[in-house]
């Protein structure tokens, strides 16, 4: 039925790209033309059509898809006849023998609509439950119920993999996608504001050497290295909050600070938009039906945040000050987390050799 197999694979931490790992030996072992594509912010290489199968497999964020992919998506060649499939990764963990599936509410379903907006014949969607990688909030799983969770994605994968390959269809997931209907505004707040503030928690503490693996090896290239002398990592709000930079850097340098989390609360809270309607600006052009309050507090909220985060990276040139806020940091003190046997050199191998890893 298919000739072709094209996976794209979005992923910082290697979740996404072992799902697409474990599609492409199957597909290898049916005699299948496969090849397998990062996906950044270069241009996705396809030339669809009826024999061609399109696989991605991407993170969840925030019960949703990321920006990055919504946008390649949209890139794409139309379909000229060629299926796809979605399979999208979730926070799976598990804590003293319990384990809890994660949720990937409208990620696998939003991505496969809009593939067929573009004219994809879509032929299947499951979520994936892979180890939880948001270092930032808690501490990385261990080995132990690391493989545990591995263990059980790699069969159910591969036999998705058996089921499309043979020319059926698997739609799973409606109860999540229901599940992230619901919860909507909250991914569409995560998509707007909260990921942009996200990326401004990341900091690089005392520990950082300024050797540019987080920049260079950035899917989004949004983190920029500054300075003179001793060279330290700037997070810009194209960051994806994909967690590779984090989980990756050889010298646990990259950190998330619960202090800078306050006080950009503070700073996100103040009602600047209803002072400024209410005593000094009128309101332009008030009949039309826009949320003027809303978008004054929105654009507040971006250049205020930016402005700190500025005060804060240059504060991080004095290392006593990176010192002591790494000290204050849960994850100066958390496990980090990557998928097992996957490294760098896999899926980025022309911007590492350097640093021989």
């Amino acid at each position: 039925m298919f000739e072709k197999i094209v996976i794209f694979f979005m992923t910082g931490t290697g979740n996404s790209y072992k799902v697409a790992v474990w599609f492409s030996e199957v597909a290898t072992a049916l005699g299948l033309n496969t090849k397998k594509q990062q996906i950044k912010t270069e241009e996705l290489h396809l030339e669809p059509d009826g024999k061609t199968l399109c696989v991605l497999t991407l993170p969840t964020h925030g019960f949703t898809a990321p920006w990055l992919l919504l946008k390649q998506i949209v890139s794409l060649p139309r379909g000229n006849g060629a299926s796809g499939v979605v399979l999208p990764s979730r926070a799976g963990v598990r804590i003293k023998g319990v384990s809890l599936p994660g949720m990937e509410g409208t990620a696998g379903y939003l991505t496969a609509f809009l593939l067929f907006l573009k004219g994809y014949k879509i032929r299947g969607v499951m979520g994936v439950d892979m180890p939880s990688n948001w270092t930032a909030l808690h501490w990385g799983l261990s080995k132990k119920n690391t493989q545990f969770i591995i263990s059980a994605a790699e069969p159910k994968v591969k036999h998705f993999a058996k089921t499309i390959l043979s020319g059926q269809v698997y739609f799973d997931g409606i109860v999540p996608l229901a599940l992230g209907l619901w919860l909507a505004p909250i991914s569409f707040m995560y998509l707007i504001m909260a990921q942009l503030i996200l990326s401004k928690l990341f900091f690089a503490s005392d520990k950082c050497v300024g050797c540019g693996l987080c920049a260079n090896y950035c899917p989004k290239q949004a983190i920029i290295m500054t300075g003179k002398t001793r060279k330290r990592p700037y997070w810009t709000y194209s960051c994806d909050s994909c967690m590779a930079c984090m989980n990756y850097c050889p010298y646990k340098a990259v950190e998330v600070s619960p202090i800078v989390a306050i006080i950009f609360y503070y700073l996100t809270t103040v009602p600047i938009s209803t002072y400024l309607l209410s005593s000094i600006v009128t309101t332009p052009v008030a009949w039309l039906p826009i949320n003027w309050d809303g978008i004054i507090q929105y654009i507040y909220i971006l250049i205020s945040v930016f402005l700190a985060y500025l005060l804060l990276h240059a504060a991080l040139g004095w290392r006593l000050f990176s010192t002591i806020l790494s000290k204050l940091s849960h994850t100066s003190y958390f496990r980090r987390y990557h998928a097992p046997d996957v490294n760098l050199k896999e899926f980025n191998k022309e911007k590492v050799d350097k640093y021989n890893f």
